[in-house]
């Protein structure tokens, strides 16, 4: 793809998760009609929206005490809990614990991927303007960075130093995000919210890049498009405890694949053995952490036993 000042990288990302992934447009200026105060970032009026048609039966009160939970909360790992498991409220005549569904997991159509760009935000310590973000029923989940592809000496790197900086000064932004992109037209890479720059890498796929042109392309299909999206929300993300802390991760290519691929065959019931090679350093735990989560939680296994083995003492305490 050839990039101009006329048809730029940022253009072009809206234009193709409009027309091949079915996103919903909304420019700035309609977008800023959506929240009273610039320091806002969850979008009432499309969350409201999203909450009545996910909790058929839900009232008015209902709905606003989910909203407001809902932005309290304060931690990324706590946000991506709630968008998996929904938000529980206790019913004040029954005493009965009732739960709400943020997202439908099941029916992709159910949900509404909006995208914005230019996304003027007051920030804790800076006024930010994110380039392109995108929002799954009002919540903004990914934070997309592009850089000019015709500017001299400015590239991907410059994408992540940007959003490194946005996490610091506008951390209200990133409570609920998931994952943010970073390209210059050339190069794409992703990371964890979090992640330091030598965590953002590039999504590979040979074939599907055959088919769409290009490597940019190649990402925001395999990222965005919107069943991979609510998958990769819903399986595909892991806080690992350390020492120093929860360290946020999100799987890689080969991991996503060949939990998938496991998961099908497991599902098909054809084969009853398979080896998935990996070379040193690829991942191995995250993928067997990945495929017995998956397997573990699907419905139509009906919550079978998963074995892991592992051959030393640190990988054990690790998974």
């Amino acid at each position: 793809m050839k990039f101009n000042e006329q048809y730029t990288v940022e253009n072009h990302i809206l234009r193709f998760l409009q027309e091949k992934l079915d996103y919903s447009y909304i420019p700035p200026k309609e977008f800023e009609k959506l929240r009273e105060l610039e320091r806002e970032y969850i979008i009432v009026p499309l969350l409201r929206d999203a909450l009545a048609k996910l909790n058929p039966g839900a009232s008015e009160v209902e709905v606003a005490n989910v909203i407001r939970q809902v932005r309290s909360i304060e931690r990324n790992q706590d946000f991506l809990e709630a968008l998996r498991n929904g938000v529980n409220l206790v019913d004040a005549d029954t005493r009965r614990t009732k739960n709400f569904k943020l997202l439908d997991f099941v029916i992709r159509t159910n949900n509404s991927f909006v995208v914005t760009n230019q996304f003027y935000f007051e920030g804790n310590a800076e006024n930010i303007r994110p380039d392109i973000l995108v929002f799954v029923n009002g919540i903004p989940l990914v934070d997309i960075e592009a850089k000019s592809a015709t500017a001299q000496g400015v590239s991907f790197e410059q994408a992540i130093g940007q959003l490194k900086r946005y996490e610091k000064f506008a951390r209200s932004l990133f409570i609920p995000n998931c994952f943010n992109i970073a390209t210059d037209g050339h190069k794409t890479v992703y990371g964890a919210t979090y992640a330091p720059a030598q965590g953002f890498f590039e999504w590979k796929d040979e074939e599907l890049e055959q088919k769409l042109g290009g490597k940019l392309e190649v990402a925001l299909v395999s990222l965005l498009e919107p069943v991979r999206l609510l998958d990769i929300v819903q399986n595909f993300i892991v806080f690992e405890k350390t020492k120093d802390g929860a360290i946020k991760k999100i799987a890689r290519y080969q991991q996503l694949r060949a939990t998938n691929k496991i998961l099908e065959r497991v599902r098909e019931g054809k084969e009853k053995r398979g080896l998935v090679w990996h070379t040193q350093g690829s991942g191995k735990s995250l993928t067997m952490f990945f495929s017995a989560w998956k397997l573990r939680f699907d419905a139509s296994l009906q919550n079978p036993k998963v074995f892991v083995l592992v051959d030393r003492v640190d990988l054990d305490d690790q998974i």
